[in-house]
């Protein structure tokens, strides 16, 4: 799959703010990695999935400044991590109530 055709399977809602025409899926891939997983639909982070692996992902997630404690949580328990490891979890844990 095209990184074009990548991007024109994933939902208009992930694109709101920004030209999707403008998103190169390589050089921004931490950008919508993060932004799927948080706002996308689960056909949205099965496509990111397929398109970028799991390595990837991982990285992104791991080095994010800021993710939801439902993200984290979810993908802590994917990847076989510590909730800890994961940068945006310092942040996260001062808002969750």
């Amino acid at each position: 799959m095209t990184g074009k055709e990548f991007l024109n399977q994933l939902s208009d809602l992930l694109f709101w703010d920004v030209d999707r025409d403008r998103v190169d899926p390589e050089t921004n891939a931490a950008f919508l990695i993060i932004r799927i997983v948080e706002r996308g639909s689960s056909q949205d982070v099965r496509s990111a999935w397929a398109y970028y692996g799991p390595d990837p992902i991982k990285k992104a997630l791991l080095n994010a400044p800021s993710l939801s404690s439902k993200t984290i949580v979810f993908f802590a328990n994917q990847f076989g991590l510590e909730k800890k490891q994961f940068r945006a979890h310092q942040r996260t844990k001062y808002w969750a109530s």
